[in-house]
């Protein structure tokens, strides 16, 4: 019966593309993950790292394409293998940031926040800085307490 179970498990990972969490059977129940879920923290992860502007926008594959020899068109690919996750992000940085400081920050706080927030495993990150962009204007804000004069 148990090898039955595990053989369904192992098939609804399969093609739901779910990562099985170690240490949540303990109520004779199994624990997963999902991409989306895994994506949800790699974004905000990624985004608060100063120096990203945001993900490349789709087509951004191309590069990953050459280097890993697999067919993505996305911005950010999930992949579980044997128990571990690996990432391929593609991101557009801002214009005067250094570039190996900012991947690093990324791939670090990535790595950490996957690992802290679901226990599994991280296998690789793979980085791809599609584009370097300019940094939006920031509008002057002007304190509440300080009375705005209007032109006449």
């Amino acid at each position: 019966m148990a090898k039955e179970k595990e053989a369904e498990l192992k098939e609804t990972v399969e093609k739901q593309d779910v990562l099985v969490l170690n240490g949540c059977t303990e109520f004779q129940g199994d624990g997963c993950i999902s991409q989306n879920a895994i994506a949800r923290i790699v974004t905000k992860a990624a985004l608060a790292i100063e120096g990203v502007a945001r993900f490349a926008p789709k087509g951004a594959g191309d590069i990953l394409n050459f280097f890993t020899g697999k067919a993505y068109d996305s911005s950010l690919v999930i992949e579980f293998i044997e128990g571990k996750i690996n990432l391929n992000l593609a991101l557009n940085l801002y214009f005067g940031c250094l570039v190996p400081s900012v991947v690093k920050l990324v791939r670090a706080a990535v790595a950490e926040q996957v690992t802290a927030l679901t226990g599994a495993e991280i296998g690789k990150i793979n980085i791809l800085v599609k584009d370097l962009v300019d940094p939006e204007p920031v509008a002057e804000e002007v304190p509440a307490d300080v009375e705005v004069a209007e032109e006449k």
